[in-house]
């Protein structure tokens, strides 16, 4: 028999039965079977009598979007041969069922040829924002469909990287020509302002709410910029240092600070209000800035991490041992290691190991939550589901998603997961 690792269980549950020869699938519904007793012995619940789950019938190919109320993906048209797509919506599963709902959908729309779909996002008043380009002329749009139709609202160049609440910020993205960011107004994508820039990056800060208070650029030309969201006026522009020579230069925003990392070699720290530098250190290969909880983390090319202190600079600790950052709170850092792929929790103000989670695979997601959710593959089952969070406590194991074969990803309390024949699974996420 399979041995899984979903914990320790330390006495026998049932009596020893008498070994005789299973059918046809009988080792896999053994496996289940042990799957799903260790799950819930840990978990300390019983087995519901239905849950929400159901599938999606894409083909391999396909790219999956789960929005609110919606479950959409990108498909090979059937029978077409000149690559052709279309975009398909699905009903969210909203019933416990004992077995999976085969989801039908509710429309489709075509998709044209060579163009790769980014985001498929819902907005207020049953609006669906679909972004995508076409690598061959590197151009880009956005489109806004009428959720329970698929009707064509209206449709702009660039990529739509953020809305609020009755507009969006979008962006073009192509080495030929400069960038042009634009903000319209969602009911009927009218202009609020654009300009044209030869942006190398785009941040913004939101205040608590989540109003959008800013947007800052770094240019190719070495120029930062502080931009007013609502009329695109410039507040701020700080010109290229006296020794800048075109290259690579990004800006992200953190806190109040806005962190420019040059020729990936230094950082500086300048005011969001201002531009005023508050410092600048060398860091070689240093490709990213990010707010730590009460720190600042500086990713490096190839992996590894040196968190700083915001007020200074300075470095508080490195590791080349880290591939990626999970989730920071006041005091840990949830990452991923790097030759390794498991997971691990630091303490923030040392970087010392406190907890050892094994190795795991990341659901994506696209939206911040104070946890974050894996899997982890049970041979000839599927995958099992846990949460984990920065505090260091061991992973919460939720559920057993059969015949999940992995990439996953999470949204609007869903989790989907492509099936071992190729189509994808969708599960309510426990609480």
């Amino acid at each position: 028999m399979t041995l899984i690792d979903l914990g320790e269980l330390t006495e026998r549950t049932d009596p020893p039965v008498p070994r005789r020869r299973s059918g046809p699938g009988g080792h896999r519904v053994a496996v289940v079977v042990v799957a799903l007793v260790a799950l819930l012995t840990l978990a300390g619940g019983a087995p519901p009598a239905g849950r929400i789950h159901a599938i999606v019938p894409a083909t391999l190919g396909s790219d999956l979007f789960i929005a609110a109320d919606q479950v959409f993906t990108v498909s090979p048209t059937p029978g077409a041969t000149d690559g052709s797509q279309e975009l398909l919506a699905y009903p969210r599963p909203d019933r416990p069922t004992d077995a999976p709902q085969l989801l039908t959908p509710l429309w489709r729309v075509p998709v044209p040829p060579g163009n790769r779909v980014y985001r498929v996002h819902p907005v207020a008043d049953a609006g669906v924002l679909v972004a995508m380009s076409r690598q061959e002329t590197g151009t880009s749009q956005t489109l806004r469909l009428d959720a329970h139709t698929g009707e064509e609202r209206w449709r702009v160049p660039g990529i739509a990287v953020l809305d609020t609440p009755g507009w969006a910020l979008l962006r073009t993205f192509t080495d030929s020509e400069p960038t042009v960011l634009r903000v319209i107004e969602l009911a009927d994508a009218r202009e609020l302002w654009s300009m044209s820039l030869s942006a190398a990056s785009v941040d913004y800060r939101q205040r608590d709410d989540g109003t959008l208070d800013s947007i800052v650029v770094a240019t190719v030309d070495g120029e930062v910029q502080v931009i007013d969201p609502m009329t695109g006026t410039v507040r701020h522009r700080l010109p290229p240092p006296a020794d800048h020579a075109s290259g690579y230069q990004q800006a992200w925003v953190a806190g109040d600070l806005v962190t420019v990392v040059r020729n990936s070699s230094s950082i500086t720290a300048l005011s969001v209000d201002g531009l005023t530098q508050r410092w600048q250190v060398t860091v070689p290969t240093a490709t990213y800035v990010t707010d730590c909880g009460p720190l600042l983390c500086a990713g490096l090319a190839g992996g590894g991490l040196q968190v700083l202190d915001p007020a200074t600079g300075a470095v508080r600790w490195s590791s080349d041992d880290i591939l990626d950052l999970v989730l920071v709170d006041e005091r840990h850092v949830l990452a991923v290691a790097r030759n390794t792929n498991e997971m691990l929790t630091l303490d923030l103000d040392t970087g010392a190991t406190l907890t050892e989670h094994g190795s795991w695979n990341m659901v994506a997601r696209y939206e911040y939550a104070p946890q974050v959710h894996v899997v982890r593959p049970v041979p000839e089952v599927g995958l099992v589901l846990a949460r984990l969070d920065p505090t260091g406590a061991p992973a919460r194991r939720l559920d057993l998603l059969l015949d999940a074969g992995g990439d996953c990803q999470s949204r609007y309390d869903l989790v989907g997961c492509r099936l071992r024949d190729g189509r994808y699974g969708i599960w309510q996420l426990p609480d």
